[in-house]
């Protein structure tokens, strides 16, 4: 017997005598610590939910892409996709949709930081005419002075029963702009004054509003609208900024669900138009919702099921009430330390609990199947307990180290998500293997002492009927090899499937709208940066960037600086003097009576009957419906004022907001013929927020054609990039390097574990043919488990790839206890008549039920986990329960001859 050995059976009877002499005491003792620390962790562990922390900082790719975050800030929207069919009525229908959004998403500015659907005139800022050509401005210039003395003359005695009588003259043709009929004036004219006659309506019927007081009358300010539509006017896109808090498990919870709710209450008021929420941000919400949701229902479905199996075998309730105990305070023992250690939880270690129900449990079952066959055997409970940890717990202290040896071997990984959980899941086997050696046989001993236990025996200790299967230890492994063999063609097919969108859950919307954006659109939620220190290097890089195939859109702040300033500023030096003069705060006219407010408004409709014969004549339909429009709202203001004459004093507020709305907007025109160059530092803040970085740097937002979540797509455009700038950032390369740097932790991982395994499997019995004994049932499962992924189509993705190294440690396992009980055989005794076989079968079982939850999960990445685990485990337990007993019959065979 090797030192190892000594070691295991000195720490084994160590805690045996501890057990014996204190058995009330230990379970007081681990309860109390499990109390203390599943209160202190409700209270204060915390869950980081902040993607970014998944990654050490110090990786070039990141340290790049949190600088980037920092200097300009987030910019991660969600994107409100407004389907338009490509038509200009549903281009009109999802214009007014995204603008009643808009609204109510504005209202709750602690939620939603910014809303981006259009840009108006006043949205470009005072250098707006710069990005006109020099003819547009000419025209601008010619109306403007035409509309100067017609302002100049309003603002002489403002009011509004003035402007609708200054409109019906500017309608017939009467003043010298040339009427409404032209179609460049035709649209905001009548626009404007449809909107000033129907809040008229609304107030000689109610009165003044308190909400609109200071809401504008006209709506100038919307003047010169452009939606973002996509290149092809299938879609419109809203781009909405949320509020992130990465305390909490659901970064955008509160934001989204007000954005969801919003989007809801829109839909009701235009049920004829489509539109979805999508982007990064709602697909990480969802995934963590849809995800949280499976792995919760999945560990109640494993501890009941589990729990259920411990009382059909173990007949009764009372011994799995104590192993499942025992895992509970082992649980709680992690939550503690880990709040210790780590202060917080991450994104992949919260699933550790459903990695200690597929584990951890398997330790308290050998404990007690063999401490039923003792007292099954005439044993005393204190033999029955020595018995059982003497015997199986060399077995179990080495599985325990071996599973370690899994989740250990990723730590020190510049993958710090898989680092933690390997820290967190690892020291919970740990937990789980003290638990189980202590407070289980503690609570057994005096369950035993004062029997409380069923006088009959568990319905199954033994499996007498296998011995008839491996009696023929050649044919079955010939069967297993022709098996093995016809099904070699699934082997090739097993692959890596890198596409993160394909892991989410069919049927969700944000999923659905993501695929919109992508087949219908030149439009993406993932772009790479670029950033530049002044305006001359940006413009050589733009013209490096539009020549490479595999870019599809180049977005920067030259697109907000307009060119030919100089020849523009030419045409505005010579008028920016037009509107010199005008006192534009000349106070309204308060004397509004019904009859000059009636004689206006018959004036008007008279100018836009005679517009409507011109229309008809035209066959301008849909404007012949706007002017028709007006008339029946000015007809019914006309017929409210003749009923109540005294309602007119409802519009002296409106008449405050006229005046003032017209005072703001002609001020504006007055700015911007006066500013003749426009600079990045001319822009609005909300335009240089998004390209101009703290420290003066321009960023250069770059989309690539095409389906980014392919995977060969990605690495393609992101390779391209790089022979540009090596060090480009954002989105795609931060997906594609934590992509790579993921399947290569788990690789290095699961080379690690094996070799860990190997050389502590070698060092126990300094026996080369025990460590491959050991190995068969994991070498066996896992080749055949790459066989059934080939053939029934499952792959490897980011998100079932860390199952590898569990089963390496549950296959090592069941190696491990069916060697060293092969070994305690005496002659004529036969292994399938012991207690072993079922506790290794029961522990495999136990894993593929605490995994096989996942399978009915709606996240596909979760479902493969649970399908890989499940297949895996199966694989390996066939592999253990046949195989390896196999080849120790024929072995022995040999020996005889």
């Amino acid at each position: 017997m090797n030192i190892f050995n000594n070691l295991q059976i000195y720490f084994i009877r160590l805690i045996l005598n501890m057990v014996r002499r204190a058995p009330v005491a230990i379970i007081i003792c681990g309860i109390l610590l499990a109390t203390v620390s599943a209160v202190s962790s409700a209270l204060w562990l915390k869950l980081d939910s902040d993607q970014d922390n998944l990654i050490s900082h110090e990786l070039p790719f990141q340290k790049r892409n949190i600088e980037q975050i920092k200097n300009f800030g987030d910019q991660e929207y969600m994107f409100v996709v407004i389907k338009t069919g490509g038509t200009e009525e549903g281009k009109d229908k999802a214009a007014k949709f995204a603008t009643s959004l808009a609204a109510k998403l504005e209202s709750r500015p602690k939620l939603v930081k910014e809303v981006h659907y259009a840009m108006t005139a006043k949205g470009m800022g005072p250098g707006v005419l710069m990005f006109a050509t020099p003819d547009q401005i000419k025209d601008f210039v010619g109306l403007a002075h035409e509309f100067g003395p017609l302002g100049r003359k309003w603002f002489d005695n403002p009011g509004l029963s003035n402007f609708l009588s200054m409109s019906s003259n500017l309608i017939s043709g009467k003043d010298s702009v040339g009427g409404a009929a032209n179609p460049e004036m035709f649209a905001p004219v009548m626009g404007a004054l449809n909107s000033l006659i129907g809040e008229m309506g609304v107030q000689l019927k109610k009165g003044a509003d308190l909400e609109t007081i200071d809401a504008p009358v006209l709506e100038l300010d919307k003047a010169g609208t452009n939606y973002f539509f996509t290149r092809n006017g299938k879609l419109l896109i809203m781009r909405i900024l949320p509020k992130k808090d990465f305390g909490q498990m659901d970064v955008i919870g509160p934001s989204l669900k007000f954005v969801r709710a919003s989007l809801d209450e829109t839909r009701l008021d235009f049920p004829e138009v489509d539109a979805g929420l999508t982007g990064r941000p709602v697909l990480s919400a969802d995934e963590m919702h849809t995800t949280d949701q499976d792995m919760r229902i999945a560990a109640i479905i494993s501890i009941v099921i589990v729990g259920l199996l411990f009382m059909i075998i173990l007949h009764g309730w009372l011994r799995p009430i104590l192993v499942m105990g025992s895992l509970f305070c082992a649980m709680s023992w992690t939550f503690g330390f880990t709040l210790v250690t780590l202060g917080r939880l991450n994104l992949l270690s919260i699933v550790f609990a459903l990695v200690l129900v597929g584990i951890g449990v398997d330790f308290g079952i050998h404990i007690v199947l063999r401490y039923v066959e003792a007292t099954g055997a005439g044993m005393t409970p204190d033999e029955a307990i020595e018995d059982s940890l003497i015997h199986t717990g060399p077995g179990v202290l080495l599985g325990a180290l071996t599973s370690v040896c899994a989740f250990y071997a990723v730590l020190g990984q510049d993958f710090v998500g898989l680092a933690e959980l390997g820290l967190v899941g690892g020291t919970g086997i740990i937990f789980c293997l003290i638990s189980m050696l202590t407070i289980l046989p503690a609570c057994m001993l005096i369950a035993g002492r004062r029997n409380w236990f069923p006088s009959s025996r568990p319905r199954m200790v033994t499996m007498s009927f296998m011995e008839k299967i491996i009696s023929s230890p050649v044919a079955v492994l010939l069967v297993f090899a022709a098996i093995t063999i016809l099904a070699y063609p699934g082997l090739k097919k097993a692959g890596f499937n890198y596409n993160l969108l394909e892991l989410q859950a069919k049927g969700l919307e944000s999923v659905e709208y993501e695929h919109v954006l992508i087949n219908d659109s030149d439009e993406s939620t993932w772009f790479a940066v670029m950033t530049r220190p002044d305006l001359k290097s940006l413009k050589t890089l733009i013209s490096k960037l539009k020549k490479v195939s595999s870019i599809g859109r180049v977005d920067s702040i030259l697109d907000f600086l307009p060119e030919d300033q100089q020849k523009k500023a030419a045409i505005l030096n010579a008028e920016s003097n037009i509107f010199d003069g005008i006192n534009f705060k000349q106070p309204a006219d308060s004397h509004i009576t019904a009859p000059r407010v009636k004689d206006s408004l018959e004036q008007l409709i008279d100018s836009l009957e005679g517009l409507e014969e011109k229309l008809f004549s035209a066959g301008a339909k849909s404007e012949l419906q706007m002017v028709s429009a007006i008339i029946e709202k000015a007809d019914e203001c006309i017929s409210l004022i003749e009923k109540d004459p005294e309602s007119v004093t409802n519009l002296n507020s409106l008449q405050s907001r006229l005046v003032k709305e017209l005072s703001v907007s002609f001020e504006w025109l007055k700015e911007i013929m006066s500013v003749h160059s426009v600079s990045p530092d001319d822009l609005p803040d909300h335009l240089r927020s998004l390209y101009v970085g703290k420290d003066g740097s321009f960023m250069v937002k770059i989309s690539p054609v095409g389906n980014v979540w392919d995977f060969e797509k990605l690495t393609s455009f992101v390779a391209d990039l790089r022979k540009i700038d090596p060090e480009v950032t954002g989105v795609p390369v931060v997906v594609l390097e934590s992509s790579r740097l993921m399947r290569d932790t788990f690789l290095e991982a699961a080379g690690l574990t094996i070799g860990l395994v190997s050389l502590i499997l070698f060092f126990t019995s300094f026996s080369i043919s025990y460590v491959l004994l050991t190995l068969v049932p994991l070498v066996v499962g896992l080749f055949w488990l790459l066989e059934v992924m080939g053939l029934t189509g499952l792959s490897f993705n980011l998100a079932n790839f860390f199952a590898i190294p569990i089963l390496i440690a549950i296959g090592v396992d069941g190696g491990v206890h069916f060697q060293a009980r092969w070994k305690e055989l005496s002659k004529g005794e036969r292994l399938y008549d012991t207690s072993t076989p079922v506790a290794v079968g029961l522990s495999f079982c136990t894993t593929m039920i605490g995994f096989g939850g996942l399978l009915l999960a709606h996240h596909r990445g979760l479902a493969s986990l649970g399908g890989i685990m499940v297949t895996g485990s199966a694989t390996c337990l066939v592999a253990c329960m046949v195989v390896l007993p196999a080849v120790f019959m024929l072995i022995e065979k040999i020996k005889g001859k």
